[in-house]
């Protein structure tokens, strides 16, 4: 059966090898770069003058799964319970190919699916580009 859609894969190590999970349905209004989040401490001096230091710029993206059936919700589950735990993923937007994928956190705090109709959820979360020592082939 061909898919007439793009499928990402979701990848992360519970400790006893990678787990590969790809959803049923993609996200959806992906942007093709991630956002920038800036980490930055502004002060304005009584003159006016304004001075910033800027610890970092972080790639941030969001991704909206408007069409989670309900029989992806207990692989979703285990992995918001491994991303939600501070667990490092990797993500490979087209589960197709193995060379495209980055690491990443989620900076979301919960995961709430919304029901949208019998059988069918939606929710999103909030990834940061894992910056360090690679933790997860996405390959």
């Amino acid at each position: 059966m061909t898919v007439p859609y793009i499928q990402c894969m979701l990848i992360y190590n519970r400790g006893s090898g990678n787990v590969y999970f790809t959803p049923t349905y993609p996200p959806t209004g992906k942007q093709p770069l991630d956002a920038l989040a800036a980490i930055r401490h502004d002060s304005i001096t009584s003159s006016g003058i304004k001075q910033s230091v800027l610890e970092r710029l972080d790639d941030v993206m969001t991704l909206t799964f408007p069409v989670v059936p309900q029989s992806d919700l207990a692989a979703w589950k285990a992995f918001m319970t491994w991303a939600l735990a501070g667990g490092v993923f990797a993500y490979r937007p087209n589960a197709a190919v193995n060379t495209v994928w980055g690491e990443y956190t989620t900076d979301s705090l919960d995961w709430n699916p919304k029901f949208v109709s019998p059988g069918i959820f939606a929710f999103e979360f909030q990834c940061r580009l894992w910056v360090g020592q690679t933790e997860v082939s996405g390959s």
